[in-house]
């Protein structure tokens, strides 16, 4: 009986899982067709929205399934920056093999980083902020990756990709990264974090190693704004520790999954569409008050929504779903018929 109940239930769960993941192919098929039907400029500022959507999805992974806020997690894509850069200038690598590089580099170093898991709350924030400040150091004043002369400040990296070519990449890495963090939040692992969330104390004592999922959890979203990095150097076409280890690329992934909804798969997707459509209104309709009303929009949102644009749109539709199911007013609830 248990058995059959257990296979009903992993139905049901792969079911689930396909039907997402169909959904996320016709998003991406979609997404293909941008650069057929707008200019270069809408297609730069696609890839743009598309690397924000992956890091926020890769910092989700921590921050909201696991509850751990990472405000150094833009460290990762700058080390994966760095990584391609240094490949194909030094090495002459091509990019798929420096991608993989740099996610797996920027994995290494989240791993070699996990101590810093015995601290909780503001402690473990401010430790991952001193993480990216100590490789912004050391990225800066080592010469070997200063660039090719010591004189050097940075790296100009070339690729005979276009325009066109990088916003598919970035579009296939994304759809690659949000389908694995389907897989993860439907697995052992998502299901460990989870608990995690509600309660370390208490998923510890049922058993949970909760140790070895934060380290889980913590290398996987480091993996995936390495991948994204690598591919950004090219495209920047110029990599230094000015452009690729700046804190608003930690903001950005921070604001678009909180703003989205923290802790779901879409969320940091609905956030990081959301948020590029405001920049994007904001910066071209009122550019003396950009920052303000770009600030005030996400203040509001974050105050009265905690849960995200994702809260607000399941809250609507069950207040939908109750009012389509009432009774109508001046008719019984419950007909009874007698014989």
């Amino acid at each position: 009986m248990l058995a059959r109940i257990g296979n009903c239930a992993w139905a049901i769960r792969q079911a689930a899982l396909v039907g997402q993941l169909a959904v996320l192919g016709c998003c991406g098929l979609l997404a293909g067709l941008l650069p057929f039907v707008v200019n270069d400029y809408w297609v730069r500022v696609g890839a743009f929205v598309l690397i924000n959507i992956g890091l926020a999805s890769s910092w989700n992974i921590i921050g909201g399934f696991a509850g751990y806020a990472s405000f150094g997690h833009g460290v990762f894509f700058g080390l994966g920056a760095f990584v391609a850069a240094i490949g194909i200038v030094r090495f002459g690598l091509p990019l798929y093999v420096v991608m993989l590089l740099g996610g797996a580099v920027s994995a290494l170093i989240a791993l070699l980083f996990t101590p810093i898991f015995r601290q909780r709350g503001m402690y473990f924030a401010l430790s991952t902020l001193a993480l990216l400040l100590i490789f912004d150091n050391v990225l800066q004043r080592w010469t070997f990756t200063r660039g090719l002369r010591s004189f050097d400040v940075g790296w100009s990296v070339q690729l005979p990709y276009g325009l066109h070519a990088y916003y598919y990449i970035f579009l296939a890495t994304v759809v690659v990264l949000v389908a694995s963090v389907m897989f993860l939040a439907r697995s052992r692992v998502g299901y460990a974090l989870h608990a995690l969330r509600k309660d370390e104390v208490l998923a510890s004592s049922i058993g949970i190693r909760v140790l070895r999922f934060k380290v889980i959890a913590f290398v996987v979203s480091a993996a995936w704004p390495g991948v994204l990095g690598a591919a950004f150097a090219p495209f920047l076409a110029f990599v230094s520790v000015q452009s690729v280890l700046d804190m608003r690329f930690t903001l950005n992934m921070i604001l678009a999954t909180i703003f989205g909804g923290a802790g779901t798969i879409v969320g940091p997707i609905v956030g990081a569409v959301a948020l590029s459509i405001i920049d994007q209104f904001t910066w071209g309709n009122f550019l003396e008050y950009h920052r303000l009303i770009y600030g005030v929009l996400i203040v509001v949102i974050i105050t009265f929504a905690p849960g995200g644009l994702t809260s607000i749109f399941w809250t609507l539709t069950r207040r939908s779903t109750a009012a389509g199911s009432a009774p109508s007013p001046g008719l019984p609830a419950v007909v009874k018929v007698e014989a």
